[in-house]
């Protein structure tokens, strides 16, 4: 019958009328962080920072830089358009036109008999205003 009683309904528990006295004289550690909202930065870099990776360096986009005055950046593989354009701006004080993507896909290496798998990249083209540069040191 044991096996059974699982199933039964449950018995209710008995409360007790008394009511439950609330202790005020300390604040809860959440309202403390509420009152304080400085913004949490590990290691001295802003959100900004941690968004770009590097700027992305080869003949073509040297070009670009230069004729048509695109730069282009490695950034973290969850980075948006919008986040990217806010941390150039912030980092550079530049003001940005256009932003266009590049995702690199997975590859698979084989050496003898071993697999691994090379991690992709995400690459942002930005587009500058007019007559603004970044110095990248090129």
């Amino acid at each position: 019958m044991a096996i059974l009683n699982i199933f039964s309904k449950k018995q209710a528990k008995k409360v007790s009328k008394e009511p439950k006295q609330e202790k005020k004289d300390s604040p809860k550690a959440s309202d403390v962080q509420k009152e304080t909202s400085a913004p949490v930065v590990s290691k001295g870099y802003s959100k900004e920072h941690k968004i770009l990776i590097k700027p992305h360096f080869s003949e073509k986009f040297t070009l670009l830089g230069q004729e048509e005055n695109k730069y282009v950046f490695e950034v973290k593989e969850r980075a948006t358009k919008n986040e990217v354009k806010k941390s150039i701006e912030s980092i550079y004080k530049v003001k940005v036109l256009k932003i266009n993507t590049l995702k690199a896909p997975q590859k698979t290496k084989r050496w003898r008999t071993q697999k691994s798998i090379q991690k992709g990249n995400k690459k942002m083209i930005v587009t500058l205003k007019e007559g603004q540069k970044i110095e990248l040191g090129i």
